[in-house]
């Protein structure tokens, strides 16, 4: 008798490999995507967006299945969002940064996690890892106060992570991340972008609430693995890397969006002509081959770059190992190298395409602005991820200089 696996539950049989059926999900949802990107301009997704994303499970891809989440490996996310870009940059950012909230917050205290999706399955958390406000000391917890910029997807979620600087009490600081209820945060509109002007990455503001021991980790603690989640030995995707998974992520972006532009430019190249030769169809000019040819194979060399940095953390997550420093600031360095070819596959794509690409009414502009900015995201920056690679490679003295 043979026995079927549900293509949600790939992942437990095989823990690097994605989960089909989401990832087709996902590239269903391709032409709603794309029809609807403009709407992002005036500052989030279109609802009718949000709410084919939210049905189709895949703004619970990282919420644990005891909470009827998906628990999905990292595979399966980066792919899922690879082809959500692939309709829209930044419906594809909110659901990312959505979903990478939820992760982390799998890695909290089983009391935490409760008070999230036990209250509420469908509860969903944004995050902002940077320390911007300094909270006060009080019994069993802290008071915290401030504004949070650049909270993507904060407005199709519940709750709020937010990174603050958590006084000790024997004199020091330490960055913390803490978890803010429904009702103690609001968003302020402040995301007037270049790029991705959908993604709602607006600023989070909380005014003296109080966070309780038990929905706060200290970051360094979740860098070397030593999560608080009591279920960890059970859930493989909760003992994963944490930077690593959090950083990948951001290549997928890039990856769907390279993706996107080569469907529109190799249609288009197949029927224009090329001004001022002789050649009546681009398809037959040799220039334009190579150009397609060397920017496709640039977006496959990324995605490559992707599967290995996702079969690494999976395979670490399965043996309930963190992944050496070595091998996280390599995951870093891969990130911004994604973000490289991308911008040379891009480049070659949309001048082969010609002039009317770089025009406003065109989709290949709106994918090209999409790239910039998400490329220019701290844990995507090219030159930080070699510097810290090329760091542990050579052994320079004093190690890292930024976490990895």
């Amino acid at each position: 008798m043979t026995t079927t696996v549900p293509p949600v539950l790939e992942d437990l049989v095989s823990p690097t490999e994605p989960a089909t059926d989401l990832v087709e999900r996902a590239a269903a949802l391709r032409d709603l995507l794309r029809n609807h990107a403009a709407d992002g301009d005036q500052g989030q997704a279109n609802p009718a967006v949000v709410e084919q994303l939210a049905s189709e499970g895949l703004l619970e891809l990282t919420v644990p299945r005891r909470y009827g989440g998906h628990e999905a490996n990292t595979r399966t996310l980066v792919d899922v969002l690879v082809e959500l870009a692939r309709g829209d940059g930044s419906a594809a950012w909110s659901a990312m940064l959505v979903n990478i909230g939820n992760w982390f917050t799998s890695t909290w205290p089983v009391r935490a996690q409760d008070e999230i999706w036990g209250a509420d399955p469908k509860s969903k958390v944004c995050v902002i890892l940077n320390p911007m406000s300094t909270a006060e000391r009080v019994e069993g917890g802290y008071r915290m106060s401030g504004k949070w910029g650049f909270a993507s997807g904060s407005y199709m979620t519940t709750h709020a992570m937010l990174g603050f600087n958590a006084p000790q009490t024997d004199g020091s600081v330490r960055h913390a991340l803490g978890i803010v209820q429904p009702g103690d945060w609001a968003i302020e509109r402040s995301w007037y972008p270049m790029g991705l002007k959908g993604s709602g990455s607006d600023t989070v503001v909380v005014e003296d609430v109080f966070i309780p021991e038990h929905r706060i980790q200290y970051f360094d603690d979740m860098v070397e693995g030593n999560y608080l989640s009591e279920l960890a030995a059970g859930e493989p995707q909760t003992r994963a890397s944490f930077l690593p998974k959090g950083t990948i992520i951001f290549g997928a972006i890039q990856i769907g969006l390279a993706k996107a532009a080569a469907d529109l430019a190799v249609e288009r190249l197949r029927n224009k002509g090329v001004t001022g030769t002789v050649y009546a169809q681009a398809r037959n000019s040799p220039v334009h081959q190579l150009a397609a040819a060397d920017a496709l194979t640039r977006i496959d060399l990324a995605e490559l770059l992707a599967h290995r940095a996702c079969q690494n953390i999976d395979d670490a997550a399965h043996a309930g190992e963190n992944l050496p420093e070595l091998v996280r600031a390599r995951v870093r360095n891969d990130t911004g190298t994604i973000v490289t070819l991308v911008g040379e596959a891009l480049d070659q794509l949309l001048k082969a395409a010609g002039s009317g690409s770089y025009l406003a009414t065109s989709p290949l502009h709106r994918i090209y602005q999409d790239a910039l900015t998400g490329g220019s995201h701290a844990h995507a920056t090219p030159q930080v991820g070699k510097e810290v690679y090329g760091r542990l490679l050579l052994g320079a003295d004093g190690g890292v200089t930024v976490h990895v």
